[in-house]
């Protein structure tokens, strides 16, 4: 949490994506200091191919392949979908985040 790149989650509603993990990548989200939601970043109602990756819209990830928005507090699409996004567990051990399943 002290590089510059991982900044932005030491405030509330702030996330970052980090690449090479998970089935593409995964969100990071700041949900009130101290804590965080973790999320794949493959649309969870898609198969896995190129438009499966979601993309950052302020509190939310989108899905390319359908638009659905899914809430980075919740995991949960806005106007519903038949799956919610895969979550991670987050461990908090002073200024280390541990991402695991």
């Amino acid at each position: 949490m002290n590089l510059p790149a991982y900044s932005k989650l030491q405030y509330t509603s702030n996330a970052i994506y980090y690449s090479g993990v998970g089935a593409k990548g995964i969100y990071v989200f700041c949900t009130a200091p101290g804590n965080y939601n973790a999320f794949d970043a493959a649309c969870p109602n898609q198969d896995l191919s190129s438009c499966s990756t979601m993309t950052l819209k302020g509190i939310n990830i989108v899905c390319a392949c359908d638009s659905k928005e899914y809430s980075l507090f919740t995991g949960q699409a806005q106007g519903g979908a038949q799956y919610p996004l895969k979550q991670y567990r987050v461990e908090v051990n002073g200024n280390v985040l541990r991402v695991y399943n």
